[in-house]
């Protein structure tokens, strides 16, 4: 059977940020800020727990701060000694579509920011650097399992990097599984990734019955997929049970053309040729169907017979293309973090995005407080990674033209979705320690 490149797969089927965007209705600047203020009150309860921030006032000085970086709050301070955790010279994980350093990037300057918690006020430090050593002894004994896309895949390289300065783990993969593990045996530490981008049961609507795995994933992005939005994903949920920390992240896929499913029958479909099953659906939006399958897993987890332990879920982190989108001219030039505009008001956000980061604080919520209504036992304990803010402020993180060499990445010059790596989501890894020193 011929091989179809991404490029070939995609034609006909690229569509710009901006067109995606300009179909909402509500300004999504104001958007942004209102689910800002609705991630603030979600934290009420459930919060990263008391960091002891260096020189912070004994009254209350240290709870703004945990706050503020609770709810994403704060800016990005430049730090010129700033050094990374890690480079693709000392750690070997870094895949090429994240190498910045290997592909000529020609500044390392987005090396030298570091994220400070706080709402415009004195007395929270940056944070950072990451201590591997404290990392390895909370989670001594303990395991964590990834689950998502290739931005799952880039925080769990970031993450074994930047742990690999400290002892080199074993790596090995289960193909047939779709799993893949780093193990740290002289810290009793053990990472495991599986890839997908729909959490819930999906296959290929024109493949084969079953889901296929992370080498076909330009099929998956031309789609469309059939999505059972209320079937969490059995593949990875019965091994969440033998694991720790469970770290879920999931969004863009969601709006790839995709035929939708609840109960075992069709509720809709987003961009897939069907004009009668677009007139019926219920689920009529692509945020509305990442919630439904967001709702389904968070509960799933919640109640999942034999897991006793923490599960995180990372927001949306967005994308910054200017010019177009993928495959038509977008382009991420920023040389230097952004900005808030006077009024405190954060850069503009794609709508499409803006809606999935609601969905996500939403639907979290919502398991947040079922999990607590029930009151005891040995439940789940779910906690919110809030990144949607601060990455929104990095759009010079991007590798943009500096992820791949010449030639090897099909219909992927620029990418503006991604992150270098060492980089920016690096301090994915601080806020991942500090939910575990409060778990």
């Amino acid at each position: 059977m011929k091989r179809l490149s991404i490029r070939g797969l995609l034609a006909g089927a690229r569509r710009t940020r901006h067109a995606v965007a300009a179909k909402a209705t509500t300004s999504v600047p104001a958007l942004v800020a209102l689910l800002f203020f609705f991630a603030a009150a979600t934290f009420s309860v459930f919060s990263l727990g008391s960091f002891r921030w260096p020189g912070a006032a004994d009254d209350g000085g240290a709870a703004a701060c945990d706050a503020a970086l609770a709810r994403g709050r704060g800016e990005w301070m430049r730090d010129a000694g700033a050094a990374p955790y890690y480079t693709n010279a000392t750690c070997g994980f870094i895949q090429n579509y994240q190498n910045c350093m290997k592909h000529g990037r020609p500044s390392m300057e987005f090396l030298r920011w570091r994220w400070r918690p706080g709402d415009g006020g004195e007395g929270c430090e940056p944070l950072g650097p990451f201590d591997a050593a404290r990392f390895f002894r909370l989670v001594r004994g303990r395991s964590m399992l990834f689950v998502g896309d290739s931005l799952a895949s880039s925080h769990v390289t970031s993450l074994v990097c930047a742990l690999s300065q400290v002892e080199a783990p074993a790596r090995s993969r289960d193909a047939a599984a779709g799993f893949e593990h780093w193990r740290f045996p002289a810290h009793g530490f053990a990472v495991a990734y599986f890839w997908t981008p729909f959490q819930v049961r999906w296959r290929l609507t024109r493949g084969p019955p079953e889901a296929v795995g992370p080498e076909r994933q330009g099929e998956v992005f031309a789609g469309p997929s059939d999505l059972h939005l209320d079937e969490p994903d059995e593949r990875w949920t019965s091994a969440a049970k033998s694991h720790d920390y469970v770290v879920l992240s999931a969004s863009h896929w969601f709006a790839r053309p995709a035929v939708y499913y609840q109960h075992g029958r069709v509720v809709g479909c987003h961009d897939c040729g069907d004009s009668n099953a677009t007139a019926t659906a219920i689920v009529k939006q692509p945020e509305h169907a990442q919630q439904a399958a967001f709702r389904a897993v968070l509960g799933a987890l919640a109640r999942l017979d034999g897991f006793n332990g923490t599960a995180i879920l990372r927001t949306v982190a967005p994308t910054h293309y200017e010019n177009g989108g993928w495959f038509d001219g977008g382009e991420c030039t920023a040389t230097r973090p952004a900005s808030e505009s006077e009024d405190g008001a954060a850069p503009e956000m794609a709508a499409t995005e803006a809606e999935f980061y609601r969905a996500q604080v939403e639907e979290f919520a919502a398991a947040a407080a079922a999990a607590a209504a029930r009151n005891g036992g040995k439940r789940a304990r779910l906690r919110l990674m809030d990144v949607t803010r601060m990455m929104l402020l990095r759009p010079d993180g991007h590798p943009d033209r500096h992820g791949h060499g010449g030639g090897e990445h099909d219909g992927f010059e620029i990418d503006c979705l991604h992150w270098c790596l060492p980089g920016a989501i690096d301090v994915w890894n601080d806020l991942l320690l500090q939910i575990i020193a409060s778990s």
